[in-house]
C-alpha cells in the first residue's frame, strides 16, 4: 500500500469566490483524546482561513482553541454498552440540545470527531434536520474491528470521512466504493515525536489508567496494586501517574486516597507529554490513544484493559480483531503485552513489567517492532490535511453557496 497523501480535490468553485464566503462550522467530540484532535484541528483551520465561526461541544481544549462551545461532552465521556445505558437519558438529552444548536445555527459544515457510540447517531439526525449542510467525519469508527454493516448507514449520512490509520481507506473502498473516504494522517504525530536523545531512569515507571472516567475507575486500582508488587520486588522504583486533564486528574487522586499510602515514590503530571514519558522505561497504558502515544515515543508498554462484563461478553461476538492494542492490530501479532478484562491482574502485569525492566534487550525489541508499525502511519501534518479537505467540503454547502 502506497503511504502517500492524497492531494487536496479540485475546487468546484474560483478559489477567490470561496475564500470570501464567511463560513460556519459546528464541531462535536466527545472524548478526552478527541478534544486533543479537535483543539489542533480548529488551530490548523484558523490558520488556513480567517473568516471562520468555530462552535460546537467538545472539551476545555478545543474550548481553549475557540470553539463557542454549548457544553463539555468529553466530562461524561463513558465506554462499554453497560455503561452507555445507565446514561441513557443524559445522552439523549445531550443530542437533542446538539441538534438544536444546529438547527439554530444552520452551520456549513458538521465535523464529528471519533466518538463512535454518540456520533453515528448524531448524524442521521443532522441529514434529516439539515439536508444542505455538509457533514464530515474526521477519526472514523472502527467498523473494521467490529459491526462492519455500519458502514452502510456512514455512506448515506456522511458526505467526507476522514480516516487517520493507512489501511482504513482501502478497507472502505472494498466495501462502499463511492464513499467519499480520504486519508489524512494520524493526528497524534502533529503533537509528540519520538525522542531521539532520550534518557529515561531505569526505575521509572509511567502509569496511564486512561482519558475517562470509567476507564480510570477501572485500571487505576490494578495499576496501583500492580506497582506494589513492582516495589516489594524491586528497590527504587518511581511510578509517574499521567492524567489527561484537571479534572481526570483530581478524580484519580481521589480514588487513590482510599488506599493505604503506597510503598514506592510517585508523582503526577497532566498530559502525556514527551517530557513525561521519555523519562520512563516502561508505561502500563490502557489501550488507546495514549498507547500509540507511548509507542510514537519510543517508550515500551504493556497494554490494560477492563469493561463491564456484559460489555466484554458482547464484545466477543462482533468484534472481529484479534487484539485490541492499536500496534498489535496494524503488525497482525502481539508486540506489546495485553491484559484484558479477567486476565488483567496485578499480580500477572507485575511479573511481565518486571521482566522488561529487568531485561533491556527485550526492550530494545519491542521498541524496534513497534517502529516499524509506527512508521507506517506517514508523517505529521493530518490536522493540516484535514483542515484543508473540510474548508473545501464546508465552502460549497447550502443551496447557491448561501450568503450569510
Amino acid at each position: 500500500m502506497s503511504l502517500a497523501f492524497e492531494p487536496t480535490s479540485l475546487m468546484r468553485e474560483p478559489e477567490a469566490i470561496v475564500a470570501e464566503r464567511p463560513l460556519i462550522l459546528m464541531m462535536v467530540a466527545g472524548e478526552a483524546s478527541g478534544d486533543a484532535h479537535g483543539a489542533e484541528l480548529i488551530q490548523a483551520l484558523k490558520q488556513q482561513r480567517k473568516n471562520l465561526r468555530i462552535i460546537g461541544v467538545g472539551g476545555p481544549r478545543m474550548a481553549a482553541a475557540g470553539q463557542e462551545q454549548l457544553f463539555d461532552l468529553s466530562a461524561h465521556a463513558v465506554l462499554g454498552l453497560v455503561e452507555v445505558l445507565k446514561h441513557f437519558f443524559k445522552f439523549r438529552q445531550f443530542m437533542e440540545k446538539v441538534v438544536s444548536l444546529a438547527k439554530r445555527e444552520q452551520p456549513d459544515a458538521i465535523i464529528l470527531i471519533d466518538s463512535s457510540g454518540f456520533n453515528l447517531r448524531l448524524s442521521p439526525r443532522i441529514r434529516k434536520e439539515l439536508p444542505d449542510t455538509r457533514i464530515i467525519y474526521y477519526v472514523s469508527p472502527q467498523v473494521w474491528a467490529s459491526r462492519a454493516g455500519r458502514v452502510r448507514i456512514m455512506s448515506k449520512t456522511i458526505d467526507l470521512l476522514l480516516t487517520i490509520l493507512p489501511f482504513e481507506r482501502e478497507w472502505f473502498a472494498e466495501r462502499a466504493p463511492k464513499f467519499n473516504v480520504r486519508w489524512v494522517g494520524h493526528p497524534v504525530l502533529d503533537r509528540i515525536h519520538k525522542v531521539e536523545d532520550a534518557n529515561p531512569n531505569p526505575d521509572w515507571v509511567a502509569l496511564l489508567p486512561g482519558s475517562r472516567r470509567t476507564e480510570i475507575a477501572a485500571h487505576l486500582p490494578e495499576l496501583w496494586a500492580t506497582a506494589r508488587l513492582m516495589a516489594r520486588q524491586r528497590k527504587g522504583l518511581k511510578f509517574i501517574l499521567l492524567s489527561p486533564n484537571e479534572e481526570m486528574q483530581k478524580f484519580s487522586l481521589e480514588l487513590l486516597e482510599k488506599d493505604p499510602p503506597p510503598n514506592f515514590d510517585f508523582e503526577y503530571n497532566i498530559g502525556y507529554a514527551i517530557s513525561h514519558l521519555s523519562r520512563c522505561s516502561l508505561a502500563l497504558v490502557a489501550s488507546g490513544t495514549a498507547s500509540l502515544e507511548c509507542a510514537l515515543v519510543g517508550i515500551p508498554q504493556v497494554v490494560v484493559y477492563r469493561v463491564h462484563p456484559l460489555t466484554y461478553a458482547i464484545g466477543r461476538r462482533v468484534v472481529k480483531v484479534k487484539y485490541l492494542s492499536l500496534i498489535n492490530v496494524m503488525a497482525k501479532e502481539q508486540i506489546v503485552p495485553e491484559f484484558l478484562q479477567d486476565k488483567l491482574q496485578p499480580e500477572a502485569v507485575a511479573q511481565v513489567a518486571l521482566d522488561l525492566l529487568g531485561n533491556p534487550q527485550r526492550r530494545e525489541i519491542m521498541k524496534q517492532r513497534v517502529a516499524q508499525v509506527v512508521a507506517t502511519l506517514g508523517g505529521p501534518g493530518a490536522s493540516h490535511r484535514a483542515a484543508e479537505a473540510i474548508l473545501l467540503e464546508a465552502a460549497f454547502a447550502g443551496p447557491a453557496f448561501k450568503a450569510r
